[in-house]
């Protein structure tokens, strides 16, 4: 039986025959989460929007020289975007790194530049420009990461792919990532290992420890794409809560599969769809620091 299904091959005429149109919500629909949304939207405006002047030390500089010619008009402050700069280095990291020819005929090439720049598909956003920028923002972040934290990586992906339009080209999709992740870091308060309690779960904690292991860097399932193994019909963007998920039931109408047991992970997107995605995974096990140990404890 198993063999009979791995070689059936999708019917997508007859599954939307059978189903309906793609775009009315087969089999059921899906529960927005309206406060997401705002965060999704307003995330996606601070990247864009947030701003930084220059420092003082490149402004003077060029005053100096502005001094020597009282004609010129008063230059205007200028701005920095950071996240616009960030977005760059991303692109950078997953498109082929074009070559330059200098006056001396020889060749440049711009890896260099981003190879200071570690992170190919995660955003990396101080805390504190959010929390200036956005309080209300900041604060709903903080209080629940886990819930808005994938609405927090769709701003993200889209932010860089509309700042970026190339990295959405079919031509270059295949070399580009498809999950974007974002990164939060210099949170107002750190806690000591012994402090994190229960109510720290959800949110977002900085700790303060030493890390006396790790694992190997493993691949974990992140989206999955589950096909029924009585029917056919194809189950994508799956996304996995925590363990391996997989769905309940079949959204074909007509088929009574009602058994998780009885969906297959799909490993390639051969069907033209979406494909199972899988991200690096590690574990560290931290202990806390030497001198945040109460004296006669054990180390946590």
């Amino acid at each position: 039986a198993a063999g009979a299904v791995g070689a059936r091959t999708r019917d997508t005429t007859a599954e939307e025959a059978l189903m309906g149109a793609a775009g009315e919500g087969v089999g059921g629909f899906e529960l927005m989460d309206e406060e997401g949304e705002m965060v999704r939207v307003r995330f996606n405006e601070f990247l864009h929007c947030f701003s930084q002047g220059v420092e003082e030390e490149e402004q003077s500089n060029d005053r100096d020289h502005e001094d020597d010619d009282d004609s010129l008009p008063p230059r205007e402050a200028q701005k920095f975007f950071p996240y616009l700069e960030q977005a760059q280095l991303l692109a950078r990291r997953q498109l082929p790194a074009p070559t330059e020819t200098q006056d001396d005929g020889q060749e440049v090439d711009e890896t260099a530049e981003t190879e200071r720049y570690v992170f190919q598909n995660t955003m990396l956003v101080d805390f504190v420009h959010l929390r200036d920028y956005d309080l209300e923002l900041a604060e709903a972040v903080e209080t629940d990461m886990v819930r808005f934290e994938s609405y927090l990586r769709k701003a993200v992906k889209a932010f860089v792919l509309e700042t970026h339009p190339e990295l959405d080209d079919p031509e270059t999709t295949a070399a580009t990532a498809k999950n974007y992740f974002v990164g939060l870091y210099n949170l107002p308060h750190t806690l000591p290992v012994r402090h994190l309690r229960t109510d720290q779960i959800g949110r977002l904690a900085a700790i303060s420890g030493t890390v006396t292991r790790t694992s190997d860097v493993r691949p974990e399932l992140l989206v999955g794409c589950f096909r029924c193994n009585k029917c056919g019909l194809l189950a994508e963007s799956v996304a996995q809560q925590y363990h391996f998920t997989r769905p309940l039931l079949c959204r074909n109408p007509r088929c009574q599969n009602r058994s998780p047991n009885e969906f297959l992970l799909e490993m390639n997107d051969s069907d033209g769809g979406r494909s199972t995605e899988f991200v690096d995974w590690q574990k560290l096990r931290v202990q806390e620091n030497a001198n945040e140990i109460p004296p006669g404890s054990m180390p946590r």
